[in-house]
Parts: structure tokens; sequence; C-alpha cells
């Protein structure tokens, strides 16, 4: 087969995106428009056969794209709704005494982690189980950096046991289809996925974390005692407080915070004197912003301060409610005035659930607290009013302190919508896209997530790079680069074998993907895998998926996948300490595969 200009065209176009995502230099969005713009272009100047305009705009209307964008929405309903925050609440209340059980859990939670990747997407997952993690760590007294990217691995590895665990597995599954190969189903990846995370799984849990470095504890990181808010939960007649007794001045159903006296009427206790707690007892506590977050889930409008005359008007709580937080001025008309007296909650329609103040530790209700400036208040509301703040020159707003508090009244609807929508793409009943996008309108329509955070979890640099790559691949097949790469790949590797090659496949494209983003690769070499199939002459379905599992490996460097960034940071991590776990690990990955996959298929 002979060498065209047009394939050393495309060609340079491949190197391009690959030098463009692996450098960093410049915006992955940027990058993407710019290979459209060019493929639009070369071809426009020198046309091929079988491209025109429409190929490379059809990327916008790709049904694997529109289901990994709908599916996006639907995991962000659960998100939003607090379903998997209410479970890590719930097990944080299991305790041990024995110190192996608790590793067990642990290893448990990883393993988790990974059962939930396999079903959502990992990436709120990542986030819920960050904090879980951390504590769970600091009970056993090691550090949580040994755990946090054995966190992010087990995500990645769970993605790959079903089709909808990776936006990766419903790209390449897409792609596919759009080069003829059909019969990709919600399971096809599920057996081999599970050679590769089987073993992967074992590695993660049980060696891992012997290689990670000893670092601070995640937990005291964020918990300077300067940086602590002073909040006070108001004791209900069905709160889960009532009867509870301290130990060593700390309640068990109020983990990390600091109780700082009980009010009782006109008569205050320390917390040392371990007297039952009754209804109508105020507890001021401190505790710092992520606590008091957790708190606010669990003891809902407990953690509203109540005033002597009714402020209260209709907050809207049947809307989304915004946590944020907000400094006094310093020629702010607050200072010297406590918040009765300001009538905060009528004037503003929101919230002061604490105040911050390093100056001194302050032990009374916030409610008689005299505001100064430079104090930090916490403030609960729906949008509108916290817009509404946002022009009250009295006020500061911190915008990067922005956080959306879980809409709990609608969980229950959110999990049946997702349950529903996993069935129904599982069993076939309605095309995955048809399923995905009823199940993002439902969770739109029933009130369990906003139009706003719907539009906000669509990542557009998803969009983008997976768009430009299809366009793409569409050239790469269109102009034989891939039937030619295919030939001489085979003429290369001489009489070795389907299995060996598939080997190399695998093994060349888990190294690139490290480099490139994983939604990139699946899209980029698929043409290559099925052609590939053709040339050997076997079923092109196992080089897809020998595509679309190798494409999930991106472990060896922070920015191949996005929960290697997620844990970066917080566990204080550099480069070599991706490249300590990753590297072994997609050498674990790359065997099983090989020894694995070619068996399951009998292509030996």
């Amino acid at each position: 087969m002979e060498f065209t200009f047009e394939m050393l065209l495309t060609l340079v176009l491949v190197c391009f995106a690959i030098v463009g995502y692996a450098s960093g230099k410049f915006p992955i969005d940027a990058v993407s428009i710019s290979i459209l713009g060019l493929l639009f272009l070369i071809f426009e100047i020198f046309p091929v056969q079988g491209i025109s305009f429409n190929n490379f705009i059809d990327g916008f209307a790709n049904h694997g794209l529109l289901t990994v964008m709908a599916l996006l929405v639907v995991a962000q309903g659960v998100y939003a709704t607090g379903v998997l925050n209410t479970f890590v609440d719930n097990l944080l209340n299991f305790k041990s005494s024995r110190k192996e059980l608790n590793k067990t859990i642990l290893i448990g939670m990883l393993f988790l982690a990974a059962l939930f990747s396999s079903i959502m997407n990992n990436t709120p997952i990542i986030i819920i189980f960050i904090p879980l993690i951390a504590i769970i760590s600091d009970k056993l007294g090691f550090s949580s950096s040994r755990t946090l990217i054995p966190l992010s691995y087990a995500g990645i590895l769970g993605g790959m046991t079903t089709l909808v665990g990776s936006s990766t597995n419903i790209i390449g599954a897409g792609v596919a289809k759009d080069l003829g190969i059909e019969g990709i189903n919600f399971f096809s990846v599920t057996v081999p996925g599970l050679s590769i995370a089987i073993p992967g799984l074992l590695f993660v849990t049980l060696v891992l974390p012997k290689l990670m470095p000893k670092t601070d504890k995640l937990s005291s990181t964020f918990s300077d005692h300067d940086q602590k808010f002073i909040a006070q939960i108001e004791v209900s007649e069905d709160s889960e407080l009532l009867g509870e007794l301290s130990e060593n001045g700390k309640f068990n159903k109020l983990p990390n915070m600091n109780i700082l006296l009980i009010q009782r009427g006109e008569h205050a206790f320390s917390a040392y004197q371990s007297i039952p707690i009754k209804k109508n007892d105020i507890i001021i506590v401190q505790a710092d912003r992520k606590t008091l977050e957790n708190a606010l889930r669990i003891f809902g409008e407990q953690l509203h301060p109540e005033f002597s005359e009714d402020q209260t008007e209709d907050d809207n709580h049947s809307e989304e409610q915004i946590l944020v937080e907000a400094l006094i001025s310093p020629e702010s008309r607050m200072s010297g005035r406590d918040l009765e007296e300001l009538r905060f909650r009528k004037l503003t329609g929101c919230i002061a659930l604490g105040i911050k103040r390093t100056s001194r530790i302050i032990r009374e209700q916030i409610t008689d607290i005299v505001l100064e400036a430079g104090d930090v208040l916490l403030i609960q509301g729906n949008k509108g009013s916290i817009d509404n703040l946002k022009s009250n020159r009295d006020i500061i707003m911190l915008d990067y302190t922005t956080t959306h508090l879980p809409r709990k009244k609608f969980a229950r609807r959110s999990i049946i919508i997702f349950f529903i929508t996993i069935f129904t793409i599982a069993t076939g009943i309605l095309p995955s896209v048809a399923a995905a996008m009823i199940g993002a309108a439902s969770m739109i329509a029933s009130g369990a997530l906003s139009a706003e955070r719907a539009i906000n979890s669509l990542d557009r640099h998803v969009f983008l790079t997976i768009v430009s790559m299809l366009a793409l691949s569409h050239a790469i097949l269109m102009t034989g680069l891939s039937e030619y790469g295919a030939i001489h790949a085979i003429e290369y590797l001489g009489t070795i074998g389907p299995a060996v090659t598939l080997s190399f496949l695998f093994l060349f494209i888990s190294v690139l993907t490290n480099f490139l983003t994983n939604n990139a690769c699946a899209a980029l070499f698929m043409p290559l895998g099925i052609s590939l199939a053709n040339t050997l002459n076997i079923d092109p379905i196992v080089c897809v998926i020998t595509v679309i599992l190798a494409s999930n490996c991106s472990f060896a460097t922070p920015y191949g996948y996005q929960t290697n960034l997620l844990v970066m940071a917080p566990g204080n991590y550099s480069l070599i300490h991706f490249l300590k776990g990753g590297i072994p690990l997609t050498l674990i990955a790359w065997i099983s595969f090989s020894i694995f996959v070619p068996w399951y298929y009998g292509i030996y």
C-alpha cells in the first residue's frame, strides 16, 4: 500500500494533537479547536473521497458523546442530593477498637470506590471518598498520602468494568459504532475489564500504600485552629443528640467539633460536666467549614440559629441552597452590632450559620456575638439571596468559597432515576443515548438538580476534545492511514501472531494515554485497532475492547486522568509518586490483559 500525501498531512495532525495535549503549554480547548480548523482547511484544499465538511461536524451529534454528557448530568443529580454523603456519614458512625478490622474497612473502602465507579462517573465518587479515606487513615494513625493515589487508581480500575463506568468506554464504543462495529453492549467490557481490575486492585490495596510517601495527615491540613467557625446547634425534640453525654468534653455524634459550652435557659454548662443533652439546649461549637457542612447535612435546621423575635421569612428552601463565606468590611455598618440587632435573616433572606474570628475564642451564642470588621460569616441562602448580598457594601463576598448544599429531600427520587437509567442502558430496552437523555431530563424535571448545575456539570474540555478526536479519527480512516499503519505493524511484528500483536497495541496505547487524555486516545486509536483486526482476520470487537481498556490505563502521570489531579494536592504528591505507583500498575494491567484476553477470545 502506497503512502500518500494526504496520509502525511493526517499523520502531521496526529503528531500535532499528541504534542499539543501532552505538552500542557496550550489550553486543551485551543488545541481541540485548532485540530478542527486545520482539518477543515487541509481537506478543503486537498479533497479526499469520503471526507466532507459534514463528516467533521458529525462528532457534535455522536451518540457516544451525547450519552457521556447526559450521564454526567445524571451522576451530578445523585451527587447533588447527597446520596453518597449520607452513606459515608453512616459508615463513619461505625467504630471498632480492633485495628485489624479498621484496616479491613479501609481496604473495603477502596474496593467500594471501585464498585461505585463501575456504575457512575468516578469524579464525584473520588470527591466524596477523599475526606472519608482521610478520616479512616487518621483513626489508624498513618498518613492519608499513602491511600489517596490508591483511591484514584481504584476509581479508574472500577470504571473499566462496564460500558458506563468511564466516559472512555462510552466514547470508544461510540466511535466503533460510527466505524461500522455493532454488538457492543453494557457488559461487553466486563469480563476483560475484570481481568485487569482484580489483580490491579490487589496491588492497589496491598502493595501500593507501602510505596507511597508518608506526609502530614490530611486532616491536619484543614484543621488550623485559627480557621474554625463558632456555630451553635439548637437541640430539637427529635434530635439524635437527646440524652447524649460528653466524653472528655466531646460528643460522639459531633466528631471533630470543640464544644465550648452548653446553654440551657439562663444557665451555661461546660461539656466536661457530662450533663445529658435535653430539648432546647443550645450547644456552642467550634469547627472547620467542612465539619459544619457535614453537620448541616445531618442536623439540618438545628444548625440554624433562632432569634428572640420572629425574623424568619420564606427562605424558599425548595430552592437549591448555597453556602458561602463573607467578610465584614472595614467600613461596614454591621460592626458593633449583633445578628439579632441587625435583623440579618429578615433583611437578607440568608442565614448566618457561623462566625470566624482569629483574635480570640468566643464562648457565647452566635446571635449574641457583636460583629467586628474582619469577621468572616458562614452564610446559607438560595441563589437569589446570595446574589443580592454581593451588592451589599457592608459585606465582601468570598466567591471562591461557594459550595452547593445537598438537596436531601430529593435523594430518593434521584437514586430511583439513576438506577432506572442504568437498568435501561444495561438491558437495551432503549438505546443508550435515549436512556441517558431521559434520565438527565428527569433529574432536572423532578427538582433533584437545577438547570444551572446541570449545565455546569457538562465538561466543555471533554466535549471539544472528543469532537476533535472523532473528526481526526475519521480522517485517519478515510485517508487509509489506519490501514497503512496496520499493514506495516503486521510486517514489522512478523509471524508472532495476533495475541502478541494485541499485547503490543495495548502497551502502546496505555503509555500514550498518560500524556493524551484517555478519551482522546480512545477516539484517536480506534481506527487503527479496527484496521488491525481486519488485517489479522479476527473479530473487530476484540481490538475495540483492547483500545478501550488500554485508554483507561492513565496511571503514570497526574494529568492523564481527572481523578489523579483530584488527589494530587490533598496528598502532596509530585510526578515521581505517580510514576512509582503507575508504572508497576500499568505493567500488571498489560501482563493480565496479555494472558487473559487472547485466551478468553480464543485467538492464540
